[in-house]
């Protein structure tokens, strides 16, 4: 099933769906009324957000009234029960030629994916989908309008398997490697209060220690551009043993802060940042809370007289003991990056290969 769409046709506005569907049955509690911890708003508001960054029009697919808004509509499913009678309902009130659409759970919800779905959009394309070793997200995807045909027979027939209809449409599957940074936690819906309870727990840490000049920076770098390709939201804390100033004289939040706000913010479209004064240094539990329910995993530099899992980096060249082995053997040592063989009771991982150490902390950490 073709149509003879240009590129004309590609570059047109596009409409946005949020699919307020379900009944939230196995959190025992209103999904898309759910606002975790680090965010506020309740997860509806941040999905709407997103379409609203990236679409002209956008409203809701599903019956959800309290959800809606002067500017943003809903409209009840005709087939109400399944996923694919919310994507009907998507389809049928699209204004554009293309819709994205979005189920209500999502506590990451990404622009940037959606951005890279419709880019992968060709003339003869009917829907663009994530495809990942997890499986396939058909509930995060782009489709274009003239699916709904395709989709009412299936309604009609009483097959509502959403695989069915991507097998019979003009699909094209976005692999993991095509998808933005950060493309596992855009996937991620919450279905479980155990699903909850994981968003708003610490992440996991690994801190690197090592003496001065090994390169212990370096393979930070390395190991968070190996992950972050890999799809983890990767966090980062540096230790400094030394007073230090991130702001900058006469800038308007330095100036704040010389007045005396214990707090500045500062935030534009692309980052934000968090300032605060204290008398005594924060413990590491209260500076790990900070990355709660915002990253995967947090690789910190530094930190050698903490609990927190550690790997050490070794360089031959220097000739320098072991910071966590010899008078010291910290408990917590849990590998050491190296770039000579050594005897350990603890895995050695290769200093020259970042991929290798990326390795270990994905399948001790991440799986």
């Amino acid at each position: 099933m073709q149509n003879p769409h240009n590129e004309e046709n590609l570059s047109a506005p596009i409409s946005g769906a949020l699919l307020a569907g379900g009944r939230s049955t196995r959190m025992h509690s209103d999904k898309a009324q759910l606002a975790p911890t680090p965010f506020g708003l309740p997860l509806a508001s941040r999905g709407l957000r997103t379409l609203q960054a990236v679409c002209a029009d956008i409203f809701i697919a599903g019956d959800r009234p309290d959800l809606a808004s002067a500017g943003v509509k809903s409209y009840a499913d005709r087939s109400p029960g399944s996923s694919l009678g919310g994507l009907e309902t998507a389809l049928r009130h699209a204004q554009h030629d293309w819709v994205c659409v979005l189920p209500c759970d999502l506590p990451y919800p990404s622009a940037s994916l959606l951005h890279a779905l419709l880019a992968a959009r060709t003339e003869d394309t009917q829907a663009v989908v994530p495809r990942t070793a997890h499986g396939i997200e058909p509930l995060i995807a782009c489709y274009r309008r003239d699916a709904l045909q395709l989709i009412e027979q299936q309604l009609a027939q009483g097959e509502f398997r959403l695989i069915r209809l991507l097998e019979q449409l003009q699909t094209r599957y976005v692999e993991a490697t095509d998808l933005p940074s950060g493309w596992r936690r855009a996937l991620y819906n919450l279905n479980t209060p155990a699903d909850l309870q994981r968003l708003n727990a610490a992440p996991p840490v690994v801190s690197f220690v090592a003496s001065s000049g090994t390169g212990k920076t370096t393979l930070i770098e390395q190991v968070i551009a190996c992950l972050d390709r890999r799809g983890w939201t990767v966090g980062a804390l540096k230790h400094d043993a030394h007073r230090f100033e991130i702001d900058h004289p006469g800038k308007d939040t330095w100036r704040m802060t010389a007045a005396g706000a214990t707090v500045t913010a500062i935030s534009s479209g692309s980052k934000s940042a968090l300032m605060w004064r204290h008398d005594l240094e924060p413990g590491v539990e209260e500076l790990l809370a900070q990355f709660s329910g915002r990253v995967d995993i947090l690789i910190t530099e530094g930190f050698k007289r903490s609990q927190l899992p550690k790997i050490e980096v070794y360089r031959h060249e220097l000739d320098r003991p072991l910071l966590c082995r010899g008078a010291q053997n910290d408990p917590t040592l849990i590998a050491i990056a190296s770039n000579t063989s050594l005897t350990a009771d603890v895995p050695l991982l290769p200093l020259n290969a970042p991929e290798a150490v990326a390795d270990f902390i994905e399948q001790r950490f991440l799986t």
